[in-house]
């Protein structure tokens, strides 16, 4: 059963749609992969679920349910009362989340104190301590009178993980978690997201360009471009077969560690902008298999096999991408 599920969301810059009819579920102890290329309308995605929309964007269509509940339908007493306790967001810059001018001991604690009602002092800092000892800060008792700018980036990071555990929500909502972070670091905090998620039974919507941490720490994929969700499915499934061009050349675009001397594919051509938008397909200027009925109507999202469904009216044929791009992305 699915924990969230959207529903023909749409999100709106005055007239223009920058986020158009997107429909994506992400179901209980299971992780979703929201990718596509830097515009593509995946931050403001999330956000629009929150109801947090960013400041000039209104959500003006579609339906967000929760637990079967509509979002949408909420008061903004309600929403805020469901964040961090229901569903927590972990943001790309941790700076952005955490407070410079407070110490983490205090912010950490606040979460058992306003969403929680714990009173007493001392157990709110007890509770504190063992959060962030469960998200390997060392020596997490010396650690609460710190301010964020006395942690690296990863431990920034894990602060803000350990906040948005604090209430244990059953939903997590990470946009480009990693992106600051080097290689070792990134892996520590995903295997650190992996394992919360095999302990609490979490959803996990992790949003990235990194299609080989999606291959690795993710169940479900849902490749966005230009605003609109264009192939989605089950990972290996996606990647083993891409029925999209857009994602067969996100996926020729992963350099292939084993085969040094294959030629990266190159997507020719930029995404458009939103108000650039042409009437058909979005991804007609740049693919391969373009046609005149392509420029024409923007095709309708069909499904190929029981779990996955792509937008295309002339789809990649149902062939096994190479081996090698699968070893390289799941590497």
């Amino acid at each position: 059963m699915s924990l969230l599920s959207v529903h023909d969301l749409v999100a709106q810059s005055g007239p223009t749609r920058v986020v158009d009819g997107v429909s994506f579920a992400v179901r209980a102890g299971r992780s979703l992969g929201l990718v596509g290329e830097s515009g593509s309308g995946k931050s403001v995605t999330c956000l629009s679920v929150l109801g947090l929309p960013p400041r000039g964007v209104q959500v003006s269509g579609g339906r967000v349910l929760f637990d079967g509940e509509d979002l949408r339908a909420k008061t903004p007493a309600e929403l805020h009362a469901l964040r961090g306790r229901e569903i927590g967001m972990i943001l790309q810059d941790p700076m952005t989340s955490l407070n410079p001018l407070l110490p983490i001991g205090r912010q950490i604690t606040e979460m058992y104190r306003y969403r929680e009602g714990v009173a007493n002092r001392k157990a709110r800092e007890s509770r504190a301590v063992e959060l962030l000892r469960r998200v390997r800060v060392a020596a997490p008792e010396s650690r609460l009178n710190s301010y964020p700018h006395e942690f690296s980036g990863g431990m920034r990071q894990r602060v803000a993980i350990a906040m948005n555990l604090a209430c244990n929500p059953r939903l997590l909502i990470a946009d480009e978690p990693t992106t600051a972070l080097d290689i070792t670091v990134r892996l520590q905090i995903l295997d650190l997201l992996r394992e919360v998620q095999a302990e609490r039974g979490t959803a996990i919507m992790l949003v990235t360009h990194d299609l080989p941490l999606v291959r690795r720490y993710c169940d479900d994929v849902a490749v966005m471009y230009a605003g609109r969700i264009v192939e989605q499915g089950p990972v290996e499934q996606v990647f083993a077969r891409p029925r999209h061009p857009y994602t067969k050349g996100l996926l020729g675009a992963v350099p292939r560690l084993r085969d040094l001397q294959h030629r990266l594919t190159v997507i020719p051509g930029q995404p458009p902008s939103p108000g650039s938008i042409a009437q058909g397909c979005r991804f007609a200027p740049r693919c391969p298999r373009a046609q005149a009925d392509c420029l024409s109507a923007y095709p309708a999202t069909r499904a190929v096999d029981a779990h996955r469904s792509v937008a295309c009216w002339h789809p990649e044929p149902d062939a096994r991408t190479p081996d090698a791009l699968l070893a390289t992305a799941a590497s």
